[in-house]
């Protein structure tokens, strides 16, 4: 009801062109743009990954679990070997997949591999002092297959909203013992913060792995023994995926790292989340705005 009658309040202020914004057109605009961002829904969504992100582990095709740990749902459209739900130490396993599951994670994958780059790292292995040790949050492309084979750190700056999305047109493998931290984070960053791996071709973790974020893949997931993701999720809408002696903590549907990101009014184009002091800034301006309008009338009645 709030949000219906600030629109129909706007609709019905009508002031002369010279006179609209009595702070300014600065001012004017960065009010209304702030009422846009305050009222729409997308600008506070908290995952892109839709029905997806209820998964810890999310299989279009067979999932084969050999002793595993996960913590959270798993999703599988085929058949689950070897145990089945016993190897699901909280939530359930879902089976077949819920009609939307494909649909979500294909639009989350199109709309990650089509964001706008901020370093290309071509063939450079992550990890390494010749490829890329400690990265800020941004929109990282490789040229192809890419490679985990060190310990990368995810600086996020002290950032509220840090993202960091990877997108892989080839085949993602990690080396036994290589790792993904996220360092220099505010609170509530689990919640906030976003780390996708948008992988087209297969992935492969080597043995005792500790990754961090949300690994999307268009094809199949292989987990090499003692695999632990700390925050985060393995998807894949088509292929199978296999499990040994691994860990996965997932902690909520909103949460591993899942958030930061929304979807543009368009429904397919990903963006940033405004950052909360942008976002503080551009309501200051609307506040501006409605004690322009009011000043506006007084001196007009």
């Amino acid at each position: 009801m709030k949000n219906k009658s600030l629109i129909l309040w706007a609709r019905q202020i009508s002031l002369p062109a010279s006179t609209r914004f009595a702070h300014g057109p600065v001012v004017g605009a960065m009010g209304i743009l702030g009422l846009a961002l305050w009222l729409s829904p997308a600008a506070r969504a908290q995952t892109i990954l839709g029905s997806t992100g209820d998964y810890a582990v999310m299989a279009g095709s067979t999932v084969t679990a050999t002793t595993p740990m996960i913590t959270g749902n798993l999703g599988v459209q085929g058949t689950l070997t070897d145990g089945g739900i016993t190897f699901v130490s909280t939530g359930t396993v879902v089976h077949p997949l819920n009609g939307t599951d494909v649909a979500d994670f294909n639009k989350a994958f199109t709309g990650l591999n089509n964001m706008t780059l901020t370093q290309d790292l071509g063939a450079k292995n992550l990890g390494t002092d010749l490829g890329a040790i400690t990265l800020l949050p941004g929109v990282y492309k490789f040229t192809g297959a890419a490679a985990l084979t060190g310990h990368l750190i995810l600086d996020a700056n002290s950032q509220s909203n840090a993202v960091w999305v990877f997108q892989i047109p080839g085949t993602f493998n990690t080396s036994a013992l290589s790792s993904v931290t996220v360092s220099n984070a505010l609170g509530d960053s689990i919640a906030n913060y976003g780390v996708f791996w948008a992988v087209t071709g297969a992935t492969v973790f080597g043995a005792n792995t500790t990754f961090e974020g949300n690994l999307l893949d268009g094809s199949t997931i292989g987990f090499g023994a003692g695999v632990h993701i700390d925050n985060g999720r393995a998807l894949t809408a088509t292929g199978t995926i296999g499990l040994t002696a691994d860990i996965i903590n997932f902690i909520g549907p909103n949460s591993g790292y899942s958030g930061g990101l929304t979807f543009a009014g368009d429904g397919t184009t990903i963006t940033a989340v405004p950052e909360p002091a942008a976002t503080s800034v551009l309501m200051a301006g609307f506040l501006s705005l409605i004690v322009g309008v009011r000043r506006f009338r007084r001196h007009n009645c």
